[in-house]
């Protein structure tokens, strides 16, 4: 569950965002910033899920490269042209090179040099390259004898069941009920209900936007609200809004969460200042 602190930044964050981008209203790349310390768990999680049901992965794509080994007869038999021979072992390559990137990743993860992220995201959809490379391959195999045909086709299955594990770790809201996920929907149920509660305050403080703006113009002194920080304004607003809408927040919380707020984004001038003009608003 997110914390006030938490709800109250990513506020920030949108309501800045509104005012810098009024057409994209806080599109998808925001909320990957605001997620940015979930979205880190919630990829770990997905490294450590994607490990444990990948055991066995590159045995299998062993197994599928001796296959294409002993079959090497039928295999120029079935197209003299060895186009069919030489799409096997690029296809064999392949899988043998995503189990062993597959295997890597926790290493990468543990070395946390930052390269783990976008090899997991790299890593993800190519399972299903190979798995549709798999499935236009295999056709071309009937003229195989029966036994080594029905070995290929054995083994093809086993990493499409592994292809399948992938597409769950990759889509998991596809897999609702699927247990080895539970982690992975719990984190992204709170990503989501921080969304919803951050997007319910930054709506609830632009509804009241010029009666706060009007309040925070009338106490800055000589100086014109246009001209005052989007992100130090957000800040103003979100505060402002919680001293005149929201009497069950103490006002002196308000203030301080403002100030380390603004401490925080912008530094000790702008947390001076917010602490400034929110106390004069608070006395009148």
């Amino acid at each position: 569950m997110a914390s006030r602190r938490q709800v109250r930044q990513a506020a920030v964050q949108l309501l800045y965002a509104r005012t810098a981008s009024p057409k994209e209203q806080g599109g998808p790349e925001l909320w990957e910033l605001i997620n940015d310390r979930a979205g880190l768990n919630y990829d770990r999680a997905r490294i450590k899920i994607l490990n444990h049901l990948q055991q066995g992965r590159e045995a299998a794509a062993a197994k599928f490269l001796s296959l294409l080994t002993d079959s090497a007869t039928a295999i120029l038999a079935a197209d003299p042209s060895e186009k069919l021979a030489r799409d096997l072992k690029t296809h064999a390559a392949a899988e043998s090179k995503w189990a062993e990137r597959c295997g890597n990743l926790s290493r990468l993860l543990k070395a946390d040099t930052g390269g783990w992220r976008r090899e997991l995201h790299s890593l993800l959809p190519d399972s299903d390259t190979l798995r549709k490379q798999r499935e236009a391959l295999l056709p071309r195999t009937e003229p195989f004898p029966p036994a080594q045909h029905q070995a290929l086709q054995e083994i093809s299955a086993k990493l499409h069941t592994y292809d399948e594990r992938v597409r769950m770790v990759h889509f998991p809201a596809n897999y609702p009920d699927q247990r080895d996920l539970d982690h992975l929907h719990r984190l992204s149920s709170e990503m989501q209900t921080l969304e919803e509660e951050v997007v319910k305050l930054a709506n609830q403080v632009e509804s009241s936007v010029i009666e706060i703006d009007e309040l925070i113009d009338q106490t800055v002194d000589n100086f014109d609200i246009n001209r005052l920080s989007k992100v130090d304004l957000a800040i103003l607003r979100l505060a402002v809004w919680e001293i005149l809408k929201a009497p069950e927040i103490d006002t002196a919380v308000s203030i301080n969460e403002a100030v380390d707020l603004a401490r925080s984004f912008s530094g000790e001038d702008s947390a001076s200042f917010v602490n400034g003009i929110l106390d004069k608003i608070a006395k009148t």
